[in-house]
């Protein structure tokens, strides 16, 4: 090997999307699987209807999730703990916003047991009294902490001059909320929304037959109750400008600067991602060159286009000294403007699309990446053979292209300046 010659440069190829299979249980549980049997564990992902969007009191759902391993009928907290713990598996929670996950991964040879504590955990759970003022108690603290920080003060504001207060978007609560958790009311939630009803479960990695016949058995018990119907919020949106929360003991101001963003099923989303990728989307944009490199006003800034079942928003995000703030809102609308008025050269879009194609290479790179993806794009009604197309996109996308998003969606005028320190 001749160390003094670089290796030769190939052109990135486009990802091997893997085959998934699926099942229906006579409940109407959702199986989704990939296999891969030279992997040593499986992973199992159940995602039940229980977002934020549902709730019917602020911090109910999330609360609801988390407490599914405090204790059932048959297990107190601490027995499973010690048994997930025993057995070397793996739990986690995730509450969205329309969606929740409950995710395990665990070795085949405990299949039995570990499917059979997670199935019992989401279809038994009795919420403990005592738990429940724990987590409050801890979460509240939590809370109050985050008031304390600029970056959280700031994109609050943002979502709630966005979406409007009301909005589930929004995640909008005070600390007061947290004194309406009741158990009863958790009670009442967990049975009206953990069941059958729009349960799908996504097993990746080694999904033998056994593993396929203990998730059958497991969950085909969970019950089937009426549809209700999805409920409906308007967004009620602020008028957009500049907007300031004071905060004098603050040692950094935080910015947020944001808009209506791109759904993933609009027509030119891919467009926008490779714009957004070009502006503050990776460490080379000309965000991080001009505010970070050039100026030295910050340690980062980046910004990112967020797509979700109802809306979508776009934002960018910093936190610099205080002396600096107007400085770097300043700077941002310059790049913006050359965004719109300047094409972007050949040898830049190049490099950024190189960036872009080996970010989607890495969403599916194995099947538990390439799980994840799924369980994202089926919500939009595709599969991973978005990403296919996405690169096909992407490889035609020109300068002139990136010129007209720019125009479309990036307009100032449309943009929420959000400051949140002591200036």
């Amino acid at each position: 090997m001749n160390r003094n010659q670089p290796p030769q440069l190939e052109a990135l190829t486009k990802p091997s999307v893997l085959n998934y299979q699926k099942r229906i249980l006579s409940n109407g549980v959702e199986i989704i699987y990939m296999n891969d049997p030279q992997q040593e564990v499986f992973k199992m992902d159940v995602v039940l209807p229980v977002g934020a969007y549902f709730q019917p009191r602020p911090i109910i759902a999330s609360t609801m999730l988390h407490l599914l391993n405090e204790g059932t009928r048959s297990h107190s907290s601490e027995m499973i703990a010690e048994f997930f713990d025993y057995h070397g598996a793996y739990v986690d929670y995730n509450c969205g916003l329309h969606k929740s996950e409950i995710s395990l991964i665990s070795l085949n040879k405990y299949a039995d047991k570990t499917i059979g504590m997670v199935a019992e955990m989401i279809a038994d759970s009795t919420f403990p009294e005592h738990e429940l003022e724990v987590y409050l108690r801890n979460k509240k603290q939590q809370y109050l902490v985050n008031l304390e920080k600029t970056s959280y003060l700031a994109r609050m504001e943002f979502l709630r001059l966005f979406f409007g207060e009301q909005h589930p978007y929004a995640n909008h609560f005070t600390r007061e909320d947290f004194d309406q958790v009741t158990r009863p009311r958790l009670l009442d939630f967990y049975q009206k929304r953990v069941s059958a009803l729009n349960c799908r479960i996504f097993l990746s990695g080694n999904v033998s037959t056994s593993v396929l016949q203990e998730v059958e058995k497991q969950f085909s018990i969970l019950q089937s109750p009426v549809p209700d119907v999805e409920p409906a919020f308007d967004i009620q949106s602020q008028p957009t400008g500049q907007y300031r929360i004071r905060k004098p003991d603050a040692v950094q101001t935080s910015i947020r600067v944001g808009k209506k963003g791109v759904r993933l099923t609009e027509e030119d989303y891919t467009d926008f991602q490779l714009l957004n990728m070009v502006l503050g989307g990776y460490f080379g944009s000309r965000l991080m060159s001009n505010i970070r490199e050039e100026k030295g006003f910050t340690y980062s800034i980046s910004s990112f286009n967020v797509s979700m079942k109802n809306a979508s928003y776009w934002n960018i995000a910093t936190d610099v000294n205080a002396d600096y703030a107007e400085a770097t809102i300043t700077e941002v609308r310059k790049e913006i403007l050359r965004l719109q008025q300047e094409p972007i050269p050949a040898e830049e879009l190049d490099l950024v699309k190189s960036y872009f194609h080996g970010e989607l290479l890495r969403e599916l790179d194995g099947v538990f990446a390439q799980s994840d993806a799924l369980k994202h794009k089926l919500n939009y009604d595709t599969d991973n053979t978005f990403y296919l197309r996405m690169i096909d996109r992407m490889k035609k996308c020109t300068s002139e292209d990136l010129l007209q998003a720019a125009r479309k969606h990036l307009n100032i005028e449309e943009m929420y300046f959000v400051e949140a320190g002591k200036g």
